[in-house]
C-alpha cells in the first residue's frame, strides 16, 4: 500500500501570512512559524506607516535564548533606513544587510509605507531552538495587551519544560503585569537562578515597574 509522504518544500507569499498586532508602526509576518523552519530563526517585518521601525533598536548579547546571533536583513520592497553601531546605511529594496557583529546596536526606520524588511538570524556554532507555539501565542497576546491569556499560555509551555528559561522570565513579566507579585518574583528568581543575565534584562524592563520597589525584587535584581 502507498503511504503519504511529506512534500520536498512548500511555496507561501507574505501576503499569505496573517500579520499581527501592530507593535511600534510595524508588523510580524511570522515566516518561521508558517513555514515551521527550524534550523534558523526567519520573520518579516513590514512598516505600516512611512517612518515605522521595521527593525526596533537591539544588539544580539546577552539574550536569555541565544547568544552571540548574527543577522542578515533583505530589504524586499520599499527602503529602509539603518543605523548600525551610529552609522546610517540607507538600504532600498533588494539590499541586503549583513550585522556580522553580535554587539552592534542596530535599528531601520522605513522610508516608505508598506516597507517589508525580511530578518534571518542564527548564532555560529550552536543549534537554533524553536520558540513553542504556545510562547508565540503568549507574546501575540502580550503585545495586545491581554496578560491573562498571554500567562495561560506561558504556563503551558512551563508545564512541559518547567526550567525553560525565556518561558519562566515572561512568566514573571505577565504576573507582574496582573499584580501577582508572589508568582511574579519567583518565576524571576528561577530564571535568575538558571541564567544570570536574566538579571540585566529584568534590570531595565517595565513590565516590573509595579515590583520594583519591592525588597525582594531589590534582591534580586540589586
Amino acid at each position: 500500500m502507498a503511504t503519504a509522504t511529506e512534500k520536498a518544500y512548500q511555496v507561501v507569499t507574505l501576503d499569505g501570512i496573517d500579520p499581527g498586532d501592530e507593535v511600534e508602526g510595524r508588523v510580524r509576518l511570522a515566516v518561521g512559524r508558517d513555514l515551521d523552519v527550524r534550523a534558523f530563526g526567519v520573520n518579516a517585518f513590514r512598516a505600516v506607516a512611512a517612518d515605522g521601525h521595521v527593525v526596533r533598536e537591539h544588539d544580539e548579547i546577552g539574550g536569555l535564548v541565544s547568544d552571540g546571533q548574527q543577522e542578515l536583513y533583505v530589504v524586499l520592497t520599499g527602503g529602509a533606513t539603518f543605523n548600525v553601531d551610529g552609522e546610517r546605511v540607507d538600504a532600498p529594496a533588494g539590499s541586503l544587510v549583513f550585522v556580522r557583529k553580535p554587539a552592534a546596536k542596530r535599528s531601520a526606520v522605513a522610508t516608505e509605507t508598506g516597507t517589508t524588511v525580511l530578518a534571518i538570524g542564527g548564532t555560529e556554532g550552536q543549534a537554533y531552538r524553536v520558540q513553542p507555539p504556545e510562547g508565540q501565542e503568549a507574546m501575540r497576546a502580550y503585545n495586545a495587551g491581554d496578560f491573562e491569556t498571554a500567562l495561560e499560555r506561558i504556563q503551558q509551555v512551563l508545564a512541559r519544560e518547567p526550567d525553560d528559561v525565556l518561558s519562566l522570565f515572561n512568566a514573571a513579566c505577565f504576573e507582574a503585569r496582573l499584580g501577582r507579585t508572589d508568582d511574579a518574583l519567583a518565576h524571576l528568581g528561577r530564571a535568575i537562578e538558571l541564567n544570570e543575565r536574566a538579571v540585566d534584562q529584568a534590570r531595565g524592563d517595565e513590565d516590573f515597574e509595579s515590583i520594583r520597589e519591592d525588597p525582594r525584587f531589590k534582591k534580586l535584581v540589586p
